[in-house]
């Protein structure tokens, strides 16, 4: 590609995209509040911008890579937004996890600006965004989808088209959010129980493990209980809580009864009182705290 592509949030996630996409010959154009993200994207060859509105300037295509959906909105039609520099033509490619309504709200603006919208949240990690090796969950029309293409498929090894209209890949990372998290909190609880009823948890790892429901998600996050590796995992609890926060709305809207996704959120948010700068495993904490105990083992 030898495109000019803007990326809005140079986070770890975001600061892999651009640095990947300039790998692959694009000029990269990026905004980020912090200026130490703007430094790190000028080391890598990239343009820093002043504004969302200088990011978009001359870019066919513009990645956000924000937090939530208010940020969405703020940097796309705000003082400054993103919007008003983009051409008619070009898309705006929504990889972070937002909810699906800032998305169809934004796709509706941007529709009548002629911009595509592509709501493409992704799964992976920082290397993953630093290979072009993303899992995409792709809501668009037809036609957006063809804008954008050639930046999906250069940041993302499979792309996956969960709808035809914006907001249904946000839909499909909610179900993988709230899958995830499920069994996040379940690993949780079951050492926490077994540790509370005077069992030894490995021993408790160990038979579960030795069963039908063992999973690799459920071996990393028994891990990170065990060793008390609660930072430094690329895994925030704060994208985690926001993320189930969005599925519980979802499924409120829907008229749909989640308890087991309103209790993992709800412990979620209790852990943020006090571990809100920590990974996704200090949500144990607040169930060791109940019952006065700590597991902490080592992996057989």
């Amino acid at each position: 590609m030898n495109d000019t592509i803007g990326v809005i949030g140079l986070g770890t996630m975001g600061i892999g995209i651009a640095g990947h996409l300039l790998d692959e010959g694009c000029t990269v154009k990026g905004y980020d509040i912090n200026p130490e993200r703007l430094r790190i994207l000028a080391e890598k060859g990239g343009i820093p911008a002043s504004s969302p509105s200088q990011t978009a300037k001359d870019c066919s295509a513009l990645v956000l890579m924000v937090f939530n959906g208010e940020q969405v909105m703020n940097v796309l039609f705000g003082e400054n937004g993103a919007a008003e520099s983009l051409k008619p033509g070009s898309c705006v490619i929504i990889c972070a996890s937002v909810g699906a309504p800032a998305c169809e709200q934004a796709a509706e603006k941007l529709e009548h600006m002629g911009i595509h919208l592509v709501d493409s949240p992704v799964r992976g990690t920082a290397l993953s965004c630093e290979t072009g090796t993303l899992y995409l969950m792709v809501g668009a029309s037809d036609e957006a989808f063809t804008a954008a293409k050639g930046v999906l498929d250069t940041i993302g090894s499979c792309v996956v088209r969960a709808g035809h209209k914006a907001g249904m890949g946000q839909k499909a990372k909610t179900c993988m959010q709230a899958f995830f998290s499920l069994t996040f909190q379940s690993t949780y609880e079951v050492l926490a129980l077994g540790t509370a009823m005077g069992l030894d948890p490995a021993t408790v790892y160990s038979i579960l493990d030795d069963t039908g429901a063992s999973s690799n998600i459920f071996r990393a996050t028994a891990r990170n209980v065990a060793s008390r590796q609660f930072t430094g995992t690329g895994n925030p609890l704060s994208i985690l809580d926001k993320d189930m926060k969005i599925a519980c709305q979802t499924a409120n809207t829907c008229g749909l009864p989640v308890p087991s996704i309103a209790a993992t959120s709800a412990n979620f948010s209790k852990a943020m009182e006090e571990h809100g700068t920590d990974d996704v495993w200090s949500a144990i904490l607040p169930l060791e705290k109940a019952a006065g105990i700590e597991v902490k083992f080592d992996i057989p």
